[in-house]
């Protein structure tokens, strides 16, 4: 499972136009093969922010805490908003599951109305507490669920790193995901993605 790609996607996901298709690059997929196999640790704890901004530029920014379990196969992560107060306590969790024939699941708590919400792999191409991010984005992918190509070398911050683009094998994939294709900046030295670029489907334009 490609946790580590969706995890940094959440704070650089930006959208890019649509490029035509390619085949699977052994290259490429062998780059990714070694991202997804990196260990990320059994446990992890991390304080995030997301920052919205609108069209006439203004900002708001929600302060998130996040933790993480790794059981073997499978891993837990949930996620509590702790401000501002209108989306205080708000929870999202999500069972990734290393089974790529097995949905992951998700529940949505929301404090107000005391209730928990089950996220159906219909509407994980739905917006993510009102932000450009959405369900999928806060779930890992399936390595056999894309088709790799090399699209060249660069440089990020003084560091060397591929850039690789990801297109989904099936139209199941993009109508969950809610994107066509995606570029991701591997950095040579650790096999760890920095940045993911998205676009999106026109349907979820």
């Amino acid at each position: 499972m490609l946790g580590s790609v969706i995890l940094l996607s959440f704070f650089t996901a930006v959208m890019i136009p649509v490029m035509a298709g390619a085949a699977d690059d052994p290259k490429a997929r062998a780059i990714m093969e070694k991202v997804d196999a990196r260990d990320d640790g059994d446990n992890g704890l991390s304080d995030m922010q997301m920052t919205l901004i609108d069209k006439h530029g203004s900002k708001r920014v929600r302060e998130i805490r996040a933790r993480m379990k790794d059981f073997g196969k499978d891993t837990y992560r949930i996620m509590f908003f702790i401000s501002p107060p209108d989306v205080k306590d708000t929870g999202f969790l999500t069972y990734d599951f290393d089974d790529p024939a097995k949905d992951d699941d998700q529940w949505l708590y929301l404090p107000a109305l005391r209730k928990t919400k089950r996220i159906a792999s219909s509407d994980k191409s739905g917006s993510f507490m009102g932000s450009d991010f959405n369900y999928s984005d806060m779930t890992s992918r399936n390595l056999t669920d894309y088709d790799y190509t090399m699209l060249k070398e660069d440089q990020v911050d003084g560091k060397k790193v591929w850039l690789i683009q990801a297109l989904p094998r099936t139209k199941k994939v993009i109508d969950e995901t809610g994107y066509t294709k995606s570029v991701l900046f591997v950095r040579q030295d650790n096999y760890v993605v920095i940045r993911a670029d998205f676009a999106k489907s026109c349907r979820n334009s």
